[in-house]
Formats: structure tokens, C-alpha cells, sequence
């Protein structure tokens, strides 16, 4: 992911060590704390914000289909990673790997398959039912879901990355003892850059919705313009 990259760059701190390795350390603790705190505090600022933007499709098989699709393509993820993994597993040496594998591919299935849950429940994302929508109404809708499933999903996501990020930081500190100064450079930075980003999700995926929902408003408000006064 280009995104982990970009931050795993961040903390080329990792690499100096000395004082001011440890300086950066002590600030990211510092930026983590408060990502951590403020995170959790939007919680309920995030159902609110649901609850507060409706959107409407006239039939919500188009959800059904793409429930399914995305069924199959987390199910066929996650056969062929377990396949993978079985099938290295006795050609790389022991490592911390060996847990890192399997739980990323597991978090993988279980954020996926909730997701694909969610479109066969849109009204959870407060989409609701409407005969009269149009066609460019339920695309409008089918775009501003997109933008509701980080935020149904907030509290998992951020887990799930935070997870992620200390397992890899464990296997990049792994991989110091077997003289890997490399791969355990890029392993920590991967780490932490998985572990920042899980702890800013929810915020993220808030402001993310605040500037791009609003396009979406605007486009509605416009199609809705030739129905006032139409009963």
C-alpha cells in the first residue's frame, strides 16, 4: 500500500538512534496518545452523522448483488492467503511471521466479510427504500454508501490496523536477533505506520466524509429541483 509507504518514510528516526531517535520516539508516543483519545471520542459523533445524512434507492437488490461479489472475492482472498501460507510455510525460517501471516489474513476475512454484511443490511448506513428515486439518485446513493462504510466500521478498522501495527513492529524487532537490520528497519516503520494510522481512522474517516458528502447534497438538491411542487 503506497499510503503505509509514504508514512513508513516518516520514521526514518527509526534508523539514527541517539538522541534524537529517542526524541522522535518520545513525540510519536506524544501523537499517538492523542490520536488514541480523540479517536475513541467520535464514536458517537459518527452515528450521529449517519443518523443525520439519509439517502434513499429505489431497489436495493444493486446491494444484494454487490454483497455477493464482494462475498465471493473476500472468501477467494482468503482460501488462496491460507493456501499461500501453508505452502511457504515450510520453506522460510521461524519467525514471527508465522503469527503476523495468519492474523493479518484474519483480520483481512473478518473486516471483509462485515463489509460485504453491511450491504445486505444498507439501512444500517441509513439508506432507505424509495419508489421514486431515479436512476441518478440511486448511483448518488450507491457513491455516498461507499463513503458510510469506513464510518459503520470505524471502531473495527482502527483495531484491526492497531493490531496489525504491533505484530509488525514484533516482527521487525524479531528479525534484529537473526542480523536482519534491514528487513527489521522496514519492519518497525511498517509497524508504526500501520499503529498511527489505525489510531487516527475514525477521525480520518470523518473528515473524510465532511468534505465529500457534501458534493454529494449538492448533486441531489439539483435533481430535486424539477419535483417542487409536483405532488
Amino acid at each position: 500500500m503506497d499510503i503505509i509507504l509514504s508514512l513508513a518514510n516518516i520514521f526514518s528516526w527509526v534508523d539514527t538512534g541517539g538522541a534524537a531517535g529517542l526524541f522522535s520516539a518520545i513525540v510519536m508516543i506524544v501523537v499517538v496518545l492523542l490520536g488514541l483519545n480523540f479517536s475513541g471520542k467520535f464514536k458517537t459523533a459518527i452515528e450521529e452523522l449517519i443518523e443525520a445524512n439519509p439517502t434513499s434507492i429505489s431497489n436495493p437488490i444493486v446491494f444484494t448483488v454487490f454483497g455477493v461479489l464482494l462475498f465471493v472475492a473476500v472468501l477467494g482472498a482468503t482460501l488462496g492467503g491460507l493456501l499461500g501460507y501453508i505452502e511457504t510455510f515450510e520453506y522460510l525460517d521461524p519467525g514471527l511471521w508465522i503469527l503476523l501471516t495468519p492474523v493479518g489474513i484474519v483480520l483481512f476475512a473478518m473486516v471483509g466479510f462485515s463489509v460485504a454484511g453491511l450491504y445486505f443490511q444498507p439501512e444500517r448506513a441509513n439508506v432507505k427504500v424509495d419508489k421514486s428515486s431515479s436512476v441518478a439518485e440511486d448511483a448518488i446513493a450507491l457513491a455516498s454508501f461507499s463513503l458510510k462504510i469506513p464510518l459503520c466500521f470505524a471502531a473495527m478498522l482502527s483495531n484491526a490496523l492497531i493490531v496489525l501495527g504491533v505484530l509488525t513492529i514484533l516482527s521487525g524487532l524479531g528479525e534484529y536477533f537473526a542480523y536482519e537490520n534491514y528487513w527489521a528497519s522496514m519492519g518497525v516503520k511498517r509497524g508504526l505506520a500501520y499503529f498511527v494510522l489505525g489510531a487516527f481512522a475514525p477521525f480520518l474517516f470523518y473528515l473524510a466524509f465532511l468534505i465529500i458528502f457534501p458534493i454529494y447534497s449538492y448533486m441531489l438538491a439539483i435533481l430535486h429541483i424539477p419535483k417542487i411542487g409536483k405532488k
